[in-house]
């Protein structure tokens, strides 16, 4: 089977590292900037690249599999793009973490069979193809989001791309999707941000030497993409927004129990220690 990725970043290029690793496919890629795809060639992690994504309508791409690797927003412009494509042999899925926004565009064009949309739960505060990694999906969830009109041969491809990666295969749908990670991803992400924003606002400077590790851990979610966690933030940012809301109302809660009698702060942490410990 012939993989053709869109974009090489950190996404991109670990699943075309861990593939080229198995040997049984092969790996070609399209990137803006030619400097990963030069260095993906360099350390033949690819087969060979694409030029302009237009050649993806000539007949030897038939049949093939296209992974669009890109950020939130910029994989929305390259789905409209591939419309040539839809309904044709050929299977596309992608990697964000959001998928109403897509979902939008395939309903404009009838809901075409031959898409199927994809999240692997799976990533780094690293970003780059020169930070791509030959296990990064290895024992990881990935979330597979199909329009009841899918082609079950096109589901059946990207599953077993998944598959082939090592990951464990969930099927969800988008509005489920955007609603659950906004609270498991989106709402962590924004935390640290105000956390920093917090930071920045004292007169301290030399904090970071007084902190542990569950310090550094958490801000360690700011060095994240600015370019892709801005497209998160706006693309999903109803579900955000009703998860803030709901985190605000936790902390004033929490900001007025430790202004009670010791016994009440320690009950409250107590519940919620062995919630996690249940849950998480």
């Amino acid at each position: 089977m012939k993989i053709i990725i869109i974009g090489l970043g950190l996404i991109g290029g670990s699943i075309a590292k861990q593939l080229m690793a198995k040997n049984e496919m092969t790996i070609l890629a399209y990137d803006s900037n030619q400097n990963s795809i030069q260095n993906a060639l360099n350390k033949s992690n690819i087969h060979g690249a694409i030029a302009h994504l237009d050649e993806l309508q000539l007949p030897e791409h038939e049949n093939s599999l296209i992974v669009i690797a890109t950020p939130p927003k910029a994989s929305l412009e390259i789905l409209r793009s591939l419309s040539p494509l839809f309904n044709s042999s050929i299977t596309i899925t992608d990697t964000s973490s959001i998928k109403l926004p897509a979902e939008i565009i395939l309903n404009e064009f009838n809901n075409p069979d031959n898409i199927i949309l994809s999240h692997p739960i799976a990533g780094s505060h690293n970003s780059g193809e020169q930070h791509s990694q030959d296990n990064l999906f290895f024992d990881k969830n990935v979330i597979v989001s199909a329009l009841p009109t899918a082609n079950k041969e096109h589901l059946q491809k990207v599953k077993l791309l998944w598959e082939a990666l090592q990951s464990r295969v969930i099927d969800l749908d988008s509005k489920t999707h955007d609603y659950i990670f906004a609270h498991s991803s989106h709402l962590p992400h924004f935390a640290s941000y105000a956390l920093l924003m917090t930071l920045m606002d004292l007169k301290e400077e030399n904090i970071a030497q007084f902190s542990g590790g569950g310090f550094g851990e958490f801000l360690r979610l700011t060095s994240s993409s600015p370019e892709m966690w801005a497209d998160i933030f706006a693309l999903n940012k109803d579900n955000i927004n009703a998860s803030i809301d709901s985190f605000i109302g936790n902390l004033n809660h929490l900001k007025s129990t430790i202004n009670k009698e010791p016994a009440s702060i320690q009950a409250l942490l107590a519940d919620l220690k062995n919630f996690k410990e249940e849950n998480y």
